[in-house]
């Protein structure tokens, strides 16, 4: 058996953490490959999910939209605007109804404590029938998409009486 000094053995160590580390090295580099490959298929992914995401939308509004074209067309040149008009109200829940099975949901606020993460206050009404910060009148119902908001309502909300007075603040523009 042959004697092995200890320069020698340092060499064949050294050597073998030479190797281990090219070896981490390589794996290191295929992960970090990996992880890249990933994010550009997810892109895609996303990219992908976003556009059938639009043709789902568009068919369930585009309906709605032959029955607009419908309705104007027959509309054209005669002078029953009961008919119109009912064709209008079909239509209009018909679009609610598409909207809804979308995610959409309006929401009304009347008679709810005011808060400023679904409703957009226009204006203030002097009041002692409401409690403080009641919404107690709507211009727009609010809407919302699984849970968040994405058109707060527009309200009027109480504010105690001064003086007796009725006192109402618009704070529209």
């Amino acid at each position: 058996m042959k004697k092995v000094g200890p320069i020698t053995k340092m060499k064949q160590e050294l050597k073998e953490k030479d190797e281990q580390i090219q070896k981490l090295k390589d794996q290191y580099l295929r992960a970090l490959a990996e992880l890249d490959n990933y994010r550009k298929r997810m892109e895609t992914q996303f990219d992908e999910f976003k556009k059938f995401a639009r043709v789902d939308f568009f068919e369930k509004l585009i309906p709605v939209l032959d029955n607009f074209d419908r309705a104007l067309i027959g509309a054209q040149g005669k002078k029953d605007f009961d008919n119109f008009f009912k064709g209008i109200e079909i239509i209009h829940r018909q679009f609610k109804d598409a909207l809804r099975g979308l995610g959409l949901e309006e929401f009304s606020s009347i008679g709810e404590t005011f808060d400023p993460k679904r409703h957009e206050a226009v204006a203030t009404v002097a009041t002692d029938d409401q409690p403080e910060n009641t919404v107690v009148d709507e211009i727009c119902k609010g809407y919302m998409v699984y849970d968040r908001v994405i058109k707060p309502a527009k309200v009027f909300v109480s504010k105690p009486k001064e003086g007796g007075a009725e006192d109402v603040k618009d704070n529209r523009d």
